[in-house]
């Protein structure tokens, strides 16, 4: 599954799309009635346009597997999880540097808006989990280029 997910992703790097912003307009290129998600229909058509003719069981397995809540249909986030690349590890010990430094007091993999005191990242919830804060600081250093320009960045921003 990994192979054809990377043979996807790189389809779309192919295409133009680097960053949120371009893997945004790939998703919005496949969505054709516009609803704001993939049905299997559009996921399947958006292949075979990018020039990816598998086999009707990996594009139903591809899209299982995207579609991380069962939904039966990819939603954006989904998309963007899915195609983004993975993270270095030095972003990701940068990303943990930094949750930890606001999750010190409890410890408990949950940030609060007493953990962050002065900063706050507004959710649904007022929380923020480890895997939410990963996640929104994957999107962000998908526009940024280097390991050391990213170290900097969250240095800078959690002031860690």
């Amino acid at each position: 599954m990994v192979e054809k997910l990377n043979d996807l992703r790189a389809k779309c790097f192919e295409r133009g799309a680097i960053g949120i912003h371009g893997i945004s307009r790939t998703f919005r290129n496949m969505d054709v009635d516009h609803n704001d998600f993939l049905s299997l229909t559009e996921f399947t058509d958006g292949l075979k346009k990018f020039g990816l003719n598998f086999p009707e069981k990996t594009v139903q397995e591809l899209f299982t597997y995207i579609d991380k809540d069962c939904s039966g249909r990819i939603l954006f986030d989904e998309f963007l999880q899915a195609i983004r690349p993975p993270m270095s590890q030095t972003r990701i010990a940068i990303i943990n540097e930094a949750f930890a430094e606001f999750d010190k007091e409890t410890g408990d993999g949950v940030i609060t808006l007493e953990d962050l005191r002065k900063d706050y990242i507004e959710t649904e919830d007022g929380k923020v989990t480890k895997e939410e804060f990963t996640n929104y600081y994957s999107a962000v250093g998908a526009n940024i280029d280097t390991d050391e320009e990213f170290v900097k960045m969250m240095k800078t921003a959690w002031r860690i």
